[in-house]
């Protein structure tokens, strides 16, 4: 057939579906005319006119430009172009479009009011206001106009013209809804309330079933915490539109009042009815299913949407976040990664995957996420409360207190980012600056137990112990499983030089929960001070058996048994557990554990070699292994992946990241390890061994003036550490 022909057949066929409001076969039939003829202007029109009905602003301002190039002699569309460049910040284009206008058809108001847009977008707002002036003078019962010029001379600081414009906009014409609006928002901008509700509701009486005013209306009374006034207005916009995208609206303004069933009816249905909200509508169904604790079937919607659209961001942002509840992280970051592959500006996914480095305690992939979500839309305040969470955990209570204050800016009174302020504070010592924090939370959340562990850490730190004691008593009504509230009062009772009601506090809580390592921990802890070496070792021994990842209670038992000199016989018992319980892995690293304080290397390296056998990720044994194989210099590549194996199980531990440190320097990558380094010596600054490996990888780093600073530290801090002689060897060479 000629292409003349087709394209001209195609766009009558647009038009037919257009007509009847099937607006995405229009979108084929407009698209098959542009396959015939690319630069056929009236199909790019036609185009953008039906993208404009379906809310593709997107592709409907794309189209308007391309029409407004190849139908450089119809002004309309050249202001339409004009006006979508404008929304989009391209003063200069728009300027350009507008002046194409008035060449056509000098009178048009319409391209006057844009031009004068335009040149306020450029801050020559003098020009602009003459502009629009002029357009007023061609048509001054134009009502628009006047509203143009109202902002205008806000723009420009003239508060009164302003209002006086607005005002006169709405007189000019009584009937107009846009008028009115424009009014109402002048007035809410302004922080006049009363005067904006009566003008909103001034345009929503001159026609009750416009679309815009219901909106207005809507907007501001959610804005107002005025929810159940918001309801009949969002309703009627549904009605009146017919738009799936204004249903969804109120589907979540059900969401959001608790109103699940009814939100759930509705998505149901548009999800059945709508292929072009099918996805939106069912993320939100898998939601609704999570939350009630159908994790089975959250999962079985978003698969169908990911089925059908497999780069859809918010079904894998989805995915990713039931994963992670899960604590699938394998799974979860996967489809994380997707989601940032699919769209890397998606704010969303990027959060998504933050969320997920973190719970694998990838603790630095984790802040360059969330601060990637900052840069995408500073908006997500929920990435700067992590931030601020993730620092204090990292040791860096200064960024800690930074993040926090700037969340506490952008979002006044968030109590999670000024708990944070006020830890990172209490950390630093600062009992000044955090007691305000405190305080404000102890009396905004007199039910929550941080809030009053809190407050006791505050009291404690200033030497105030009946207060601090009774902030601790209250944590632990509110919640008795509260460790640090326990731990308090436990300190408090040593300091009152009561051990036995410190040892009988900690051993009641002991016998409501006889398998919580944290408490078993704490238990150690307290014994050691006491010196009772039995239940030192009893308890120790249990977090071992318990909760086999527990570092901190190999080391401390390593420790014990060292200070007792009683290694062979320790190791000897182990043995023997382990070989009445041969898949015991705390048993079996304990051994490994023994023999390396005991310098057996190559029978350590055997017993963590066959930990591993029975499970390839016991954290301490490949923490440990990856140390001796990296010490020894072989199998480097094979001790990088148990360390890494170590850190995403035992997270941010500076014995895991000296580990990991040390594996990069041993491998020739000391631009690697020098950050792992500074990060320990950051939080243990007076730890000899941290200084000297941040030293030598310095110096591998050729940063002579870094590497002698923190050589010479480490000697200062302990003259004979291990390791101390070849600190003074490298040193000297760096002297030379």
């Amino acid at each position: 057939m000629n292409p003349d022909v087709a394209k001209r057949r195609d766009v009558r066929s647009g038009d037919r579906y257009v007509a009847q409001g099937k607006y995405l076969e229009a979108v084929s039939e407009y698209r098959n005319a542009l396959q015939q003829d690319p630069k056929f202007g009236e199909a790019h029109l036609k185009l953008a006119e039906t993208y404009e009905h379906l809310g593709d602003l997107t592709n409907a301002f794309g189209e308007y430009v391309r029409a407004a190039d190849l139908l450089s002699g119809n002004a309309g569309v050249q202001v339409k172009a004009a006006n979508y460049l404008l929304r989009a910040g391209q003063f200069g284009d728009a300027e350009a479009r507008a002046e194409k206008a008035l060449a056509v058809a000098p009178n048009n108001v319409e391209a006057q009011i844009a031009k004068g847009n335009a040149l306020a977008g450029l801050k020559d707002l003098d020009a602009a206001v003459a502009e629009i002036e002029g357009a007023i003078r061609e048509s001054p019962d134009r009502s628009a106009s006047y509203t143009s010029l109202a902002a205008l001379e806000l723009a420009r600081g003239n508060r009164d013209q302003a209002e006086a414009a607005f005002k006169k906009a709405a007189e000019t014409d009584p009937t107009s809804v846009p008028a009115r609006l424009a009014l109402a928002n002048f007035y809410w901008n302004t922080g006049s309330l009363p005067a904006a509700e009566r003008e909103l509701k001034a345009a929503f009486a001159i026609n009750p079933k416009d679309i815009s005013a219901n909106r207005a209306l809507a907007a501001f009374y959610l804005v107002t915490q005025r929810a159940s006034d918001a309801e009949p207005h969002l309703k009627t916009v549904a009605d009146v539109s017919k738009q799936s995208s204004d249903r969804l609206v109120l589907a979540d303004y059900y969401l959001s009042t608790g109103r699940a069933a009814e939100a759930k009816t509705l998505l149901q249905e548009l999800a059945k009815t709508d292929a072009q909200v099918f996805s939106a509508a069912t993320i939100r169904l898998s939601a609704i299913a999570a939350r009630g604790g159908d994790t089975a079937g959250a999962r079985k919607l978003i698969d169908e949407v990911l089925q059908k659209q497999p780069k859809n961001v918010g079904a894998l942002v989805t995915s990713a976040n039931l994963f992670l509840g899960d604590k699938k992280y394998d799974q979860a970051l996967a489809a994380a990664d997707d989601a940032v592959k699919a769209d890397p500006r998606s704010a969303p996914a990027q959060y998504a995957l933050a969320s997920v480095d973190s719970g694998r305690q990838d603790w630095d992939d984790a802040i360059a996420a969330y601060r990637e979500v900052l840069k995408l839309d500073p908006r997500v305040n929920a990435a700067r409360v992590e931030l601020a969470r993730l620092s204090l955990f990292k040791g860096k209570p200064d960024d800690a207190i930074q993040f926090a204050q700037e969340a506490l800016t952008a979002q006044p009174g968030l109590a999670e980012a000024t708990m944070i302020l006020a830890r990172a504070m209490l950390t630093k010592g600062d009992a000044g600056s955090a007691e305000p924090h405190v305080k404000q939370l102890a009396k905004e959340l007199p039910k929550s137990a941080t809030a009053q562990t809190e407050l006791g850490q505050l009291n404690l730190l200033k030497g105030d112990s009946k207060s601090a004691r009774g902030a601790f008593e209250q944590a632990l009504t509110i919640d008795p499983t509260n460790i640090e509230a326990l731990s308090g009062l436990a300190v408090l009772d040593l300091q009152a030089k009561n051990p036995a009601a410190a040892r009988a506090r900690v051993e009641a809580r002991l016998a409501a929960s006889p398998n919580d390592p944290r408490l078993l921990l704490l238990a150690a802890r307290l014994y050691t001070v006491l010196g009772d070496v039995k239940a030192t070792e009893r308890s120790l021994r249990r977090v071992i058996e318990v909760d086999p990842a527990q570092l901190d209670a190999y080391a401390m038992l390593g420790q014990f048994y060292a200070s007792q000199h009683r290694l062979d016989e320790a190791r000897a018992e182990f043995e023997r557990n382990a070989e009445q319980r041969p898949k015991n892995v705390g048993a079996q690293t304990v051994v490994g554990m023994i023999l390396q304080m005991q310098n057996k290397q190559a029978e350590a390296q055997a017993r963590y070699e066959k930990v591993l056998s029975m499970d390839p990720k016991a954290a301490v044994a490949a923490n440990n292994l990856a140390w001796i194989y990296a010490e020894g210099g072989s199998n480097l590549d094979v001790a990088l992946g148990l360390a890494l194996t170590a850190k995403s199980q035992l997270g941010n531990s500076p014995e895991v990241n000296d580990t990991l440190g040390w594996v990069y320097y041993k491998k020739g990558l000391p631009s690697l390890a020098v950050p792992i380094f500074r990060e320990n010596v950051d939080k243990s600054p007076k730890n000899a061994v941290y200084q000297y490996h941040l030293g030598l990888a310095y110096a591998k780093n050729e940063n002579k003036q870094e590497a002698r600073k923190a050589l010479e530290q480490a000697l200062a801090l302990d003259p004979k550490f291990d390791g101390s002689a070849d600190a003074q060897r490298v040193l000297a060479g760096l002297k030379e």
